[in-house]
């Protein structure tokens, strides 16, 4: 079958070389905010490109011939251990302004949406599980009053911009994706993706 999901597509661009960006697909335009690091799959050709001269070179590209070899099913599994080598550089955040480290990571996979995430490590349980295990930053942009993290339901929205704080997070998400589209950041989009047979 096919799945669709509704979200938008935001361009994070390069650090380095401020008019090239990647684009993402995300279907939590609400948790931007929330965004402290970025992962590319390791098929991304961009990837050994951007490890090219830098310290983790010849990790990057061990990493990546790995990942190739192991099959998508497996890759993708919620309990699998969390994989990944830093590339040496940067993406701005779109919102935050902040710059926010590439990583190339297998639970990543390049058939999804553009082949990179923005990662969420507050309220996504993957992006969590990788963050914990790198020791990357974990912020929390929706408060669902229980307190613990990842938190992955509704809520208002904290820690992000006053035009948003304290708005229902479903809310918030439509008024981000309007507002990212008004400064050409970002812009409404819909995903298919065919669902492998099983």
């Amino acid at each position: 079958g096919i799945g669709r999901s509704e979200g938008a597509l935001v361009t994070f661009r390069s650090e380095d070389q401020p008019d090239r960006g990647y684009e993402v697909f995300t279907t939590r335009p609400d948790t931007l905010f929330g965004a402290t690091f970025f992962v590319m799959a390791p098929e991304h050709p961009d990837v050994v490109a951007l490890a090219a001269g830098g310290p983790h070179e010849a990790a990057v590209r061990a990493y990546v011939d790995a990942a190739r070899a192991a099959p998508n099913d497996e890759r993708s599994a919620g309990e699998r251990p969390k994989t990944g080598v830093p590339l040496g550089r940067n993406v701005i955040n779109p919102v935050t302004g902040e710059a926010i480290p590439i990583w190339v990571a297998d639970y990543v996979l390049i058939s999804y949406g553009t082949g990179a995430i923005m990662a969420v490590p507050g309220h996504d349980d993957r992006d969590h599980a990788f963050a914990t295990v790198y020791g990357l930053p974990i912020r929390r942009v929706i408060d669902g009053g229980d307190g613990s993290l990842p938190y992955t339901g509704d809520g208002r929205l904290v820690n992000s911009h006053a035009d948003f704080d304290g708005l229902p997070n479903r809310e918030a998400l439509q008024r981000i994706i309007a507002w990212l589209e008004a400064d050409g950041r970002g812009e409404r989009s819909i995903n298919y993706r065919l669902r492998d047979w099983l």
